[in-house]
């Protein structure tokens, strides 16, 4: 049933206080019987309980439980073993002090497989009953005396009817009664089971133990079947013998028949009183206190003399294993479920002191850390193309200073390009915000890169409709969120996208330019049809909102004619259909004749004038056709923007043939990253700190929590409780202590930090996506978890005999 062979182990081995507390030992146990280990206190007797149980390791030998090894396997395995074959009797109870005395008991069947209510109920009831701890089964363990919860420990043991009981001083905070009682039990008990039992009392030994073994320093110095005591001299403290008292007076007169019994020769002087069916007892005698003694009292009188407890009368005790038998097959189960996990988690939190919950802020204020700084993370990272892009991003831009023209019209006839244009392609727009008298005056400045309206489609609108004439235009979203942010349109009622459609934006030389639709390109462009990119060039401002080197010139003389045809009238001539063609206002046709070349030059060369208008205003301007105003850009204007068919291919190809082209989006992010980088790298810098404070703060309070729960997980190991069970014990309570009080936290920064988000200011500062938002809870929860189950792994990896030895916790 149990053998040991050649066991050694040693405390601090290899070092100045090395102690060899089990020393060479060997012995064979068969499947039933007393067997009793004798032996001064530090020989090594517990330890010997805890390798032969399975709560510690050996240095060397093997240890065999019923035949299976226990030495050299994994923990996992000696548990099983263990739980399915051993009952521990501790000599600290180890009870579960937040458990009743019923389910401290029940859990050891719930280890085992069995399932059924009522088994376990019959079970548990009638081991609780023969320990006379029935009635109180319903009581928590921390409400229990050490002798209560003792009786608890033994009911523990013994109700999943284990083929070998380990019992370490298990009377050790009994009274007499209850010891005789509890031994009675356990010889019981061994009539069928192998009991080892630790004692100190070797009266009890001699007289209960069919078998002694005497240890010193480690080592088994006597090993001996015990078949000589007849009798145990073992008095009971709540019996009085009254024979046994020497000095006994009798009073029998009439009414009256009293016994004195006294054994200890002092003065007895007494009032007694007798009424209305009362005695009351009064005694002059200083320091004597009187007990009543009747049904109900623990002090019983015996009319007799003591005499040795015989082996007869012990054996006519009854303890029936056969309610204890199993009725199924036995197998070592998890006793925590995924619900119960959970639930027992929140209840455990609710039930914290006041300290505990204290600490609970803790966690709000790191989750609330966790939040802010993962989000202003990813917000500072997360460069957004509104942040940087300042032209389609489907161009290319031609660096040159000074771009010939015939070279201009090379690339204009380049299959490779879908069109291209003067500059940069940036224009400035003014929007009257004259809506409200208050607001007559106020312009909204819209700025953005001219594009070609035939790259949408009427999904990519998002509000109004694509052009049809050519004064309208598309402006997309980005442009416009970032001028209701920037600009003080929303007082002029112009604070949603949608509330530009249809707006009116007047063009110096041109008809007014109307917004139709609202496009969601995520690109900052201006649609508009090709035919009147010239003109709006020439006729608006720069993007930069100021004008560009030779700008004036071309927008404030030179015209396309065909935008004055109803405005003016040409008295003489013809219009310029032609290129380097001219017409002048009429009052210059002395020093401006007709058919000679003038000193304003477009492209080098001298216009040649073909005619002269007359209007009311009597301007100054003069009328050119399209073809010579876009010369006159291309001369005025720095680079060239092209809108290649395929980018990537074209970009190559241009870089191949060494001219000097950039990728205008690539270019701009880049420029943008290199300057954000310092601010970016020292926010990540100031967050990873306070991230790195958060998971310390975490650790450390959910360790100094744990530093209380070490004793119960020692316990809950001791008495055969799953890793895995454990685990998912803290889990539960991780989660719950997450729940209540890092997910306030969470919500509350979650919630700042997203209507800080939507102000201009903070809006590059802070990420609050639903993506950005999982990953918090992920973290927090993760997190929480990791450093919760930290010290538990910490602590469980340790044999169950090592966690309970542990001198720095309660």
């Amino acid at each position: 049933m149990l053998k040991l062979e050649h066991v050694n182990k040693y405390f601090n081995k290899n070092k100045k206080n090395e102690i060899h507390v089990i020393n060479e030992t060997s012995l064979h146990m068969e499947g039933k019987g007393l067997v009793a280990l004798l032996g001064p206190s530090g020989c090594g007797k517990t330890t010997l309980l805890n390798v032969i149980g399975g709560l510690d390791k050996v240095n060397s030998g093997q240890i065999f439980v019923n035949g299976q090894r226990i030495t050299g396997r994994l923990s996992h395995t000696v548990d099983k073993i263990r739980n399915l074959n051993v009952g521990y009797v501790f000599q600290n109870y180890n009870l579960v002090d937040n458990m009743t005395v019923f389910d401290n008991v029940a859990i050891a069947l719930r280890m085992v497989g069995v399932k059924d209510k009522k088994e376990i109920e019959e079970k548990v009831n009638y081991v609780l009953e023969k320990v006379g701890m029935y009635r109180y089964r319903n009581r928590y363990a921390d409400m229990l005396s050490g002798g209560e919860r003792q009786r608890v420990g033994i009911a523990r043991a013994i109700v999943k009817n284990p083929a070998v009981v380990i019992a370490d001083e298990p009377t050790g905070n009994l009274d007499s009664r209850n010891t005789l009682e509890v031994m009675n039990i356990i010889k019981e008990i061994s009539e069928e089971k192998l009991v080892i039992l630790v004692t100190h009392e070797e009266e009890l030994a001699d007289f209960y133990a069919s078998r002694i073994i005497k240890l010193l320093d480690g080592k088994v110095i006597s090993d001996e079947v015990n078949d000589s005591a007849e009798g145990l001299d073992y008095r009971v403290e709540n019996k009085i013998y009254l024979r046994d008292i020497k000095e006994h007076k009798r009073i029998n007169s009439g009414r009256y028949n009293i016994d004195f019994y006294n054994d200890s020769g002092d003065e007895l002087k007494l009032d007694i009183v007798v009424r209305n069916g009362n005695i009351y007892v009064k005694t002059k005698s200083e320091g004597t206190k009187v007990e009543v003694v009747d049904s109900d009292s623990s002090v019983e009188l015996v009319d007799a003399h003591y005499t040795r407890i015989t082996k007869d009368e012990n054996q006519e005790r009854s303890f029936d294993l056969t309610k204890l038998e199993a009725k199924g097959p036995r197998k070592y189960r998890s006793i925590v479920n995924p619900v119960s996990m959970f639930v027992n988690g929140f209840k455990t939190v609710m039930n914290y002191n006041t300290l505990k919950k204290i600490l609970l802020i803790g966690f709000l204020i790191s989750s609330v850390f966790i939040t802010y700084s993962i989000s202003n993370i990813f917000g500072v990272m997360n460069i957004t193309d509104d942040e940087f892009v300042t032209v389609d991003k489907s161009y290319l831009r031609l660096v040159s200073k000074n771009t010939d023209v015939d070279t201009y019209l090379q690339y204009e006839n380049d299959p490779r390009f879908s069109y291209v244009m003067p500059g940069d392609s940036r224009i400035s727009l003014q929007m009257p915000l004259d809506d409200y008298f208050q607001t007559r005056y106020a312009l909204a400045l819209i700025e953005g890169s001219l594009s070609d309206y035939t790259k949408l489609t009427a999904t990519d609108i998002v509000y109004g409709r694509l052009p049809e004439n050519s004064n309208e235009i598309v402006v997309d979203r980005m442009i416009l969120e970032q001028v209701i942010d920037t600009q003080t349109t929303t007082t002029a009622g112009y604070g949603t996208v949608r509330s530009f459609v249809g707006g009116d934006i007047p063009v110096n030389n041109m008809e007014d330019l109307v917004i139709v639709g609202i496009s969601d390109m995520q690109s900052p462009c201006i649609y508009a049809s090709q035919d009147m990119f010239i003109n709006i060039l020439a006729n608006t401002g720069s993007g930069d909102g100021v004008m560009s080197e030779g700008e004036t010139t071309a927008a404030t003389t030179l015209i396309d004619y065909t935008l004055k045809t109803s405005d003016v009238s040409l008295v003489r001539g013809s219009w310029p259909a032609g290129d380097y063609q001219v017409v002048v206002n009429e009052k210059y046709r002395e020093s401006m004749p007709q058919g000679r070349e003038i000193s304003q030059k477009v492209n080098g060369r001298n216009l040649t004038v073909v005619g002269y208008y007359s209007d009311r205003y009597d301007s100054d301007f003069m009328l050119i056709n399209n073809n010579t105003l876009k010369y006159d850009l291309i001369k005025n204007k720095t680079d060239v923007t092209l809108c290649p068919v395929d980018k990537s291919e074209t970009f190559s190809q241009l870089k191949a043939e060494n001219i000097n082209v950039r990728d205008t989006y690539a270019e701009s992010e880049a420029q943008y990253k290199e300057q954000m980088w310092s601010s970016i790298f020292s926010t990540i810098v100031v967050s990873g700190v306070i991230l790195i404070i958060s998971f310390i703060e975490i650790y450390l309070i959910i360790r100094a929590s744990f530093l209380s729960r070490v004793k119960e997980v020692g316990v809950y190991r001791a008495i055969g409780v799953k890793k895995s069970d454990i685990y998912r014990m803290f889990t539960g309570e991780i989660f719950a202590i997450t729940t209540i009080a890092s997910l306030p936290g969470f919500a509350l920064m979650a919630y700042c930090l997203y209507q800080l988000s939507q102000m201009g200011t903070f809006g590059e500062l802070f990420l609050v996506t639903p993506a950005v938002l999982a990953l918090c809870l992920i973290l927090i929860y993760g997190l929480n978890l990791i450093f919760g189950l930290l010290p538990v792994f910490r602590t469980i990896r340790k044999r169950p005999a090592a966690i309970l030895s542990r001198t720095d916790v309660n």
